[in-house]
């Protein structure tokens, strides 16, 4: 069994796999961290009770790595919204990149702080530190250009999509 693996190429896309660091894992983490921060700062804003209660647990949920509540509950409906957590998004990955921060698992959100500790040399900080100011870039980013551009109660939601029939039926 052991000849088939021989012929094999190594993985280009699985980094961690491979050679264990991998700063896309870091960037992406920004990702979960703005659009957090984005549908946080909806709630907060919003006088809609409905939207305060729906923004701060998808807002907990994205701090947590899960970001299909805040994404697909409020985000997406307004574009605005998401697209400010993009813009949030893209500082947090630019201050990654250029502090070349790397990541050694799997884990996203602010609850993946653990995964930016090198596991080879413990007392090597840098990819922490990139982790804290990227979030922390993320957040504000994404936090100000949602509250000043992004949302506002009278915007109005997108429409539903209707599901398309299949032909023949009613």
């Amino acid at each position: 069994m052991n000849r088939y693996k021989k012929n094999l190429p190594k993985p280009k896309f699985l980094p961690i796999a491979s050679t264990g660091p991998s700063s896309l894992n870091a960037i992406i983490c920004s990702t979960m961290v703005a659009q957090g921060a984005a549908v946080l700062a909806v709630a907060v804003k919003s006088k809609k009770a409905d939207m305060k209660e729906l923004g701060i647990a998808a807002a907990i949920s994205a701090f947590c790595g899960v970001t299909e509540p805040a994404i697909y509950g409020i985000n997406l409906r307004y574009k605005k919204v998401f697209a400010s957590g993009c813009i949030g998004s893209a500082f947090g990955g630019l201050v990654t990149g250029l502090m070349h921060g790397t990541m050694y698992g799997f884990t996203g959100g602010l609850i993946g702080f653990s995964s930016f500790f090198n596991p080879a040399h413990p007392t090597q900080l840098n990819s922490f530190y990139t982790f804290l100011i990227a979030s922390a870039v993320s957040i504000v980013v994404a936090f100000i250009v949602t509250w000043v551009w992004g949302y506002n109660d009278n915007m109005t939601m997108g429409k539903k999509v209707e599901k398309k029939q299949r032909p023949g039926t009613k």
